[in-house]
Order: structure tokens, then sequence, then C-alpha cells
């Protein structure tokens, strides 16, 4: 099963060989008597590389599923541990991924060798089990029976608009004036509902209706509607501190409460937390504390 996971990664036999550190012939010989025991093709050969068949990549979810499982078994009874090894696969915001987490991945790698990560970034809902992520980072409220989620810490809100908004729309000095200005809309699934400022007073939360002329399901599409002047946004402000500090964005009703978000790591209810799953949400809740992306819970 490694090496024919390894055979999809490295895209023919001679790459795989090389990165096993085995003759390309026991590949070869490998990937025949695996494909005799299962009684099916699971490889055929295009122009310039080995490719799945369609039973070859059911297989091969279910391979690297084995082959985890097999190394957290090894490391089960060695929790103490200073090595993990194995796959880790992570969904998380683009925004959280490109400018923290990515940067300061070689250092972590170069901790643990035999460490392999797999970062998709999105803002959508994700299935943990059927789509084989390990586990998940997220900004906002969750709730989820089948996932364990570990809150990292609170996410402060800032408002922002580009200074074309300004110049078109006005600058909105309170909360009164909202009704003649209009809100990028916000939401992880479309279609979106109705666009709406929220804010807080001592006492409760308040969503305040308003226009919007465009709805959005990720942050980076977020950001470049507001910079294009098509809206207020309402955004953690590590998101955005680069386009205030270059004056891209301007902050405005800053006297106004916003409401804070959850910072959190989710990861499939089990029996057994992996160990690379403790030792990454350890290190990703260190660099984004120093990073100043929450105030710790």
């Amino acid at each position: 099963m490694e090496v024919f996971i390894q055979v999809m990664e490295s895209g023919n036999f001679t790459r795989a060989a090389d990165a096993l550190g085995l003759p390309r012939s026991t590949i070869s010989t490998v990937i025949q008597a695996l494909e005799d025991r299962l009684g099916t093709q699971l490889l055929r050969r295009s122009t310039r590389r080995m490719v799945a068949t369609d039973e070859g990549e059911r297989f091969l979810g279910t391979a690297r599923g084995i082959i985890d499982a097999a190394a957290d078994a090894e490391q089960m009874f060695r929790q103490k541990s200073s090595q993990i090894r194995g796959r880790l696969r992570i969904d998380m915001p683009s925004r959280i991924g490109r400018r923290f987490v990515i940067p300061a991945l070689p250092a972590l790698l170069d901790q643990h060798l035999d460490l392999r990560i797999e970062i998709s970034t999105t803002d959508r809902k994700v299935d943990l089990i059927s789509e084989g992520v390990d586990c998940l980072i997220r900004v906002g409220e969750l709730q989820n029976s089948e996932t364990i989620c570990r809150k990292l810490g609170d996410v402060g809100l800032i408002t922002c608009g580009s200074p074309e908004y300004f110049a078109r729309f006005g600058w909105p000095g309170s909360v009164a004036v909202l009704s003649t200005h209009r809100l990028v809309n916000y939401d992880s699934s479309l279609p979106a509902q109705p666009a709406r400022f929220e804010y807080q007073t001592r006492t409760r939360s308040i969503q305040h209706p308003m226009s919007s002329v465009i709805s959005v399901n990720n942050a980076e599409a977020y950001i470049a509607a507001a910079c294009a002047g098509l809206g207020l946004i309402q955004i953690p402000a590590f998101d955005v501190q680069d386009l205030l500090e270059s004056g891209t964005l301007v902050p405005v009703l800053q006297n106004v409460r916003l409401p804070t978000m959850p910072l959190s790591l989710m990861y499939a209810r089990r029996r057994n937390v992996p160990v690379r799953i403790s030792v990454f949400q350890e290190w990703v809740s260190d660099l984004l504390h120093r990073e100043g992306v929450f105030d710790p819970v």
C-alpha cells in the first residue's frame, strides 16, 4: 500500500523507486502483486505518468487511511516521542494558510522529518470523515456532534471600507446612518442570508439590516469586494492588517463595539486522537497567538 501511494504521489515508478530507496523492478513487482491480490487493475500508463483507474482512485483513499492508522498505532504508546510521522491533512481559511501557517511550516517539517502535510484552503463546510481531512481550522461559531471542537481563542473584528467607497457614499459616523450605506454580504453557503451589520450594546447583540449588491462565500473574495468599493466589511483585524497599513482599506465606526469570533480547531470524534493532530494543535495555537491572530482563552 505504501508503494502504491508513493507511485500515485510521484507519478511514475522511477520517481517512486527513488523516493522509497528501492529498485524500479521492485516497485513494478509490488504493484503487480497488489493488483493480483485485489483482483483488479489499479494503475494505467498515460503519456507521461501513471494514473489510477476508477478502482485505483477508490483504493487510494482506503490505503491512505490504513497506512495512517498503522502510523497512529505505532505511536499510541510513544506519546512522549519528539517525532511524529504520517500524513496530516488540514483544511483552513486561505488567509490563515497563506499568511501564517504555510510560511512557518519549514521549521515544523524540519523537526518532524517523516511528517507529510496536505493543506486545503476553504471556508466551506467540510465532512472530515468522507473527505479524509484530519482537522479543520475555522473562525466563527461551530456546532457538530460528530466532531471535537477545541477553541484556541477569540478573534477581534473591525469594520472597514475603501477610500473609493467613502468618496461615493460618505463617512458613516454612527450606526444610525447605515441605511444609506452598503455591506458586502458574506455567507459560506450561497445563496446568502440577508446582509446584516452586527454590533453589541451593553446588554445585547444587534443585527442591523443593510443593503448589499454582492454576496461572497470566502474571505479572499470578501476582502477583494471591499477593496473594489462594493461595500463595508466586518472582518478579523489580522486578515486586513497589511491593507490597513497601506491605506487600501480604512477602519470606520471604531467606537461601535463588535462581537468577537472564536477561532477553533476541529477533528473527528474518536477514541484515540492521533499524536500528529495533538502536536499540530499545540504548534498552530502557539504560532497564531505569537502572530496576534487571537487572544487566548
